[in-house]
């Protein structure tokens, strides 16, 4: 059965919802607030890989955007280094907010996850499939990853699968917005000649565009998990 996107009540939510985004983050001061950051961070020295993973770490755990944070991780350490630590402070985060959900905050979690659905059904299709559930999810949009890291310490998930699936299911995304991070510190560093303004844009859209790629494989597989939507 195919779905008429411009019917779905879902497709027009999620549109309202990136204009939404979109408007609000034009109004707040998202380059200070990167430029702040950045700037902190390199007067640390030496000690700028280790506070940063302790403050993407509590960022994780109070489920704020980290998206800033990966543009700095980019900007600051450059590419290949901006990915490991980025993909390191966000598995840590996740592993935190995992064990924070099955322990000290777990009454608290399942009382919010009864009020969402959505989180039986991926409870159930994580007993069915294991770790394809929780690789796919963290693969697509469609749950935000923080609050995936909360909802699924109350799943039959397993723990160790749970790290690797999480490390591996971000590094597309985390991978991609240090890339656009480090992109522009090259372009201001090396100037704006337009043969490097070309190569390193065909470089970010390819990113993208495998971004792009991969969520839409994602929803794709997610979606035969769902069997009440075909009802």
């Amino acid at each position: 059965m195919k779905i008429n996107w411009l019917r779905s009540r879902k497709f027009w939510l999620l549109v309202l919802g990136g204009i939404l985004i979109v408007v609000v983050g034009s109004k707040l001061p998202l380059q200070d607030w990167f430029t702040q950051i950045k700037h902190q961070l390199a007067l640390l020295g030496w000690w700028a890989m280790p506070a940063f993973t302790i403050l993407y770490l509590l960022v994780t755990i109070f489920c704020l955007p980290n998206i800033l944070l990966i543009l700095v991780s980019g900007s600051l350490f450059g590419l290949f280094k901006g990915i490991v630590l980025a993909s390191i402070a966000d598995t840590l985060g996740a592993v935190a907010c995992f064990i924070l959900g099955r322990t000290v905050l777990r009454q608290r979690i399942k009382k919010w996850i009864s009020k969402n659905p959505s989180f039986a059904q991926l409870d159930q299709a994580v007993g069915n499939q294991g770790w394809k559930i929780l690789l796919l999810t963290r693969l697509s949009p469609l749950v935000p990853s923080n609050v995936l890291n909360y909802g699924f310490s109350c799943t039959k998930v397993n723990f160790w699968q749970y790290c690797f699936c999480s490390w591996l299911g971000m590094l597309p995304i985390i991978s991609l917005y240090t890339y656009l991070g480090s992109f522009g510190v090259r372009l201001l560093n090396e100037g704006l000649t337009p043969g490097k303004v070309a190569l390193q844009s065909v470089g970010a859209l390819l990113a993208i565009g495998a971004g792009v790629y991969t969520t839409r494989i994602a929803k794709k597989a997610l979606t035969p998990k769902c069997p009440s939507e075909d009802n």
